[in-house]
């Protein structure tokens, strides 16, 4: 009996020896403040301060080697922390200097670090860390702003800074293995989603926000992927979609100015995707689905004019296919009004739009491997329509002026065919169409109100069309195989028919 009773008092008095090494502070100035502590463990340290009235601070460690720093003031008033550490060796540091701001902060696993700064009023930051050595670091320097942060696996880092103005959201969530997310938001209103690695690692994740009313949504799969986006106005919205299946995809989103939509949607593998809105009111679409593309999205120069109410869309399905489109003129004059669509179905296809000018068209259709088109508008009121079906399709078409209408359709699922269109002038037509292999057609039209037709069906046919002057007719219909034909027109309405069968 003597020994089970010195056993029990040995087995208390380690207890207590142990649950001696945890230490707690508490420093309270001010009237109607509340704080509570609780330890369960060894070696954890809890510090709190409160300056002020009527703030409530609780703290809950449990594991071995926890920290928390919780300090409410300055002459701070209404604030609101909750800590909870289970597990070991996690950090947090939470400083509120304002009045009615709230903080939860929530550590569940080992190495966990936490740093919270709340400057302002009516602030809001809620904090959740499950899993080991995630880091996340939160600033609010201004009013009602709120914060969102969910980490759940190994390695995460968020950081979070809010400042500039009102009433921002930022929610990022992260699940995984060293993932990177950067959320920066000055102004008043703004509103950014961050959810990565659910599904994959290493990715990161970098938002960038100044102005008023802005929104930013970027979701991340898969592995490494990287998304930048950078929106400086206002009322700007910019989605981000990377790996849903795939990794490796990059994409880079720069609006600088008002109401201008960027939406880049990439799967498979190694996609890359460039967009830059300078101006009002830009729209942008880069849709990829594959790997090893490349989209780019030029509207507007930094630093230059602003360029307005431009359309622009990439779609590409396949591998290694390239697409770009410049909606601008220079760093002096602007671009508004523009059109551009592109869509590449198969592998290794090359597009390229050029618009400087004002409420210009240009549609490219590309669907089979190997093909190449170059379109470039300078002026007002142009439209150009490039249809190649097929494989190592060439066309290049470059108007100049106003008012002037292209149309190239090649292949219908042929190949290696050559369509070369230049338009010098106002008001030009011409209409070439390549039905079969190896087909080659060159028209040129220098003047006002041209117009030329082109029809090539069969195997390697050429045709060429010159038209220099005005209101000039060309109409050229080749079938069968091996036909060749030459038209010159010099001078005004002059008219052309050319059959060979």
């Amino acid at each position: 009996m003597k020994k089970l009773m010195f056993s029990a008092a040995a087995l208390m008095c380690g207890t207590m020896m142990f649950a001696q090494f945890n230490t707690s502070n508490v420093n309270t100035v001010g009237s109607g403040n509340t704080s509570s502590v609780s330890q369960i463990g060894l070696l954890n340290d809890s510090d709190v301060d409160q300056l002020g009235d009527n703030n409530d601070s609780d703290v809950s460690q449990d594991g071995i080697l926890n920290e928390s720093q919780v300090l409410q003031g300055p002459s701070s008033n209404g604030n609101t922390s909750d800590v909870d550490q289970t597990g070991n060796l996690n950090y947090s540091f939470v400083w509120q200097d304002g009045d009615n701001n709230d903080s939860t902060v929530s550590q569940i696993g080992d190495n966990n670090y936490n740093y919270t700064d709340q400057w302002g009023d009516a602030n809001i930051s809620d904090v959740s860390q499950s899993g080991n050595n995630n880091e996340s670091e939160t600033f609010q320097y201004s009013n009602m702003n709120i914060s969102e942060v969910t980490q759940v696996g190994l390695l995460n880092d968020s950081y979070v800074y809010q400042h500039g103005g009102d009433m921002n959201i930022s929610e990022v969530l992260q699940g995984g293995t060293n993932n990177n997310s950067i959320v920066d938001q000055d102004g008043n209103m703004n509103d950014s989603f961050v959810i990565q690695g659910f599904g994959g690692d290493n990715n990161i994740s970098d938002v960038d926000q100044n102005g008023d009313m802005n929104i930013s949504y970027v979701d991340q799969w898969g592995d490494s992927n990287n998304s930048d986006v950078d929106q400086d106005g206002n009322m700007n919205i910019s989605t981000v979609f990377q790996g849903q299946i795939g990794d490796l995809n990059i994409s880079t989103v720069d609006q600088d100015g008002n109401m201008n939509i960027s939406a880049v949607n990439q799967t498979g593998n190694i996609n890359d995707s460039e967009v830059l809105q300078v101006g009002d009111a830009n729209i942008s679409n880069v849709e990829q689905t594959g790997d090893n593309n490349d989209a780019q999205v030029h509207q507007g120069f930094v630093g230059g004019l602003n360029n307005d109410f431009n359309s622009a869309s990439i779609i590409q399905t396949g591998n290694s296919n390239f697409g770009h489109i410049d909606q601008h003129y220079n760093v002096i004059d602007d671009s508004d009004f523009n059109i551009s669509e592109m869509e590449q179905i198969g592998d290794l296809n090359f597009a390229y739009n050029w618009q400087d000018g004002d409420n210009n068209q240009s549609y490219m259709l590309q669907d089979g491997d190997l093909n190449f088109s170059d379109v470039e508008q300078h002026g007002n009121n142009n439209y150009s329509d490039v249809g190649q079906l097929g494989d190592s399709n060439i066309s290049t078409v470059d108007q100049d002026g106003n008012n002037n209408i292209s149309q190239v359709y090649q292949g219908y699922f042929g190949d290696n065919n050559l369509s070369d269109v230049d338009q010098t002038g106002n008001g030009n037509q011409q209409y070439t169409a390549q039905v079969g292999d190896d087909n080659d057609s060159d028209t040129d039209q220098v003047g006002d109100g041209n117009f030329s037709y082109t029809w090539q069906q069969g195997f390697q046919h050429y045709s060429q069309v010159l038209q220099t002057g005005n209101n000039n007719d060309s109409d050229t219909q080749q079938y069968t195989n091996n036909n060749t034909s030459f038209v010159n027109q010099l001078g005004d309405n002059n008219s052309s028919t050319v059959f060979q069968n």
